[in-house]
């Protein structure tokens, strides 16, 4: 591996680890309590939800799991408004990767397969299943990016992409939001 590589690859880690580090920092001081961030996202009025999605959409391109948002979201807003906010972030952030995958792919690109035998099987079913395909694998995978991605270099039309994931988050940020409420 170039050095070059190495040296951002280290650069990253430094960097997630500063952010762990000083959130746990923060949190075992008692700098960030639930009443702090109840009383923040107070202040912010009825922009806290909207700024809530476009950082679940932030975090969706930046490779940060979907399900921390919709658990967070549940926390943060309680069950109904968190559903709504976590079903729409989450929608989003499978969706606009997509899109964008789909603005800067290449004319030729040649499309992505996956290893496992499983999930290549579904794959390959994208053409002539689409809605179906998408749907299963969006149960599995929920919000993944690199899915994403992937599914943005097929010929699957947007439309059937979109219905696809709309349809398959719901039950699994309904299931969130249920599972998460037991540990309130």
């Amino acid at each position: 591996m170039p050095r070059s590589q190495l040296i951002w690859r280290a650069l990253i880690v430094a960097l997630i680890g500063a952010g762990g580090a000083g959130a746990i920092y923060l949190w075992r001081t008692g700098a960030i309590t639930p009443s702090s961030v109840r009383a923040w996202l107070d202040s912010l009025g009825p922009a806290a939800p909207a700024i809530f999605v476009g950082v679940f959409v932030a975090g969706a391109y930046a490779g940060m799991p979907g399900m921390a948002f919709v658990v967070g979201g549940r926390l943060a807003f309680g069950p109904w408004l968190g559903f709504a906010v976590g079903y729409t972030g989450g929608l989003l952030a499978v969706i606009l990767p997509f899109l964008t995958a789909r603005l800067v792919r290449r004319a030729v690109a040649e499309p992505w397969r996956p290893r496992n035998r499983l999930v290549a099987r579904v794959f390959a079913r994208v053409e002539s299943h689409p809605v179906r395909s998408v749907l299963l694998m969006r149960l599995v995978v929920w919000f993944n990016a690199p899915l994403s991605y992937a599914l943005a270099l097929t010929e699957i039309r947007v439309r059937d992409y979109a219905l696809a994931c709309a349809v398959s988050l719901a039950p699994v940020v309904a299931v969130a939001m249920v599972a998460s409420g037991w540990f309130l």
